[in-house]
């Protein structure tokens, strides 16, 4: 596989803006959500750090990436700003408000993406366990086919299930759980969203919309330590996976 150039550049958007609704309890401030009594996953804490961190660390750290900008809820802004000023200076960061959608979300940070990015990264700050190999691999492959992103292959068995009941059962073969970072050529992203402008699609991932924009997205086999937090249980899954790369 090629080795990464470094002379070409990446931006990355951290999507953190999401509500958690599965996660906990609904909470007064955003003081309350990083307290723990009621936690926003990407506030909650792993190893005494915040979910969010330890991804942005990551990509911070690599030479290529010349932009992070991290996307946070509205209400969140002004809170997160002033709460974690040290990290946002140290990480050189840009904190923007999120949309009503994830992909609105996404938008408004592909807006602010310098002119001189070639690549465009997009991670889940609920994925802290991703690691530098599977970053590696996927930036590596966007390098050569234009779109990458990391998947597991489906291993159950999957069930179409209605009022309770199952409808029918879906063959596997073939089947991935998409994961992040997913990452594009900036103009090719920049025209899936032009195309989504036009279509007012509403896609689960970005790799969604660039599919339907036209362009084909390579998937780079990954496992399930880079899992997603989503709920309580999962931040013990997660600290299992971190415990072990120490």
């Amino acid at each position: 596989m090629s080795v990464l150039n470094e002379s070409e550049t990446y931006a990355v958007i951290i999507a953190a803006a999401g509500q958690s609704r599965r996660f906990g309890n609904t909470p007064t401030s955003s003081q309350e959500w990083f307290d723990g009594t009621a936690s926003k996953k990407t506030y909650a804490k792993l190893f005494g750090k915040p979910i969010w961190l330890y991804s942005t660390e990551l990509f911070a750290k690599r030479t290529e990436v010349k932009q992070i900008i991290l996307v946070v809820s509205p209400e969140d802004v002004s809170w997160f700003r002033d709460y974690f000023a040290v990290e946002i200076d140290k990480l050189l960061l840009m904190v923007i408000s999120g949309g009503l959608e994830r992909v609105d979300s996404v938008q408004k940070a592909l807006n602010i993406v310098r002119s001189n990015i070639d690549y465009v990264v997009v991670h889940d700050a609920a994925r802290p366990c991703v690691s530098d190999e599977q970053i590696n691999n996927v930036f590596n492959t966007a390098k050569i086919n234009g779109a990458a992103i990391l998947a597991t292959p489906i291993v159950g068995t999957i069930k179409s299930v209605e009022n309770n009941k199952i409808k029918s059962t879906i063959p596997r073969n073939g089947l991935w759980e998409a994961q992040t970072p997913q990452v594009f050529k900036k103009q090719i992203l920049l025209d899936a969203y032009a195309f989504r402008n036009n279509d007012n699609t509403i896609p689960t991932d970005d790799a969604e919309l660039v599919e339907k924009a036209g362009f084909n997205v390579s998937i780079v086999p990954a496992d399930k330590s880079n899992l997603k937090i989503t709920t309580q249980a999962d931040l013990k899954f997660a600290e299992a996976i971190l415990a072990n790369k120490k």
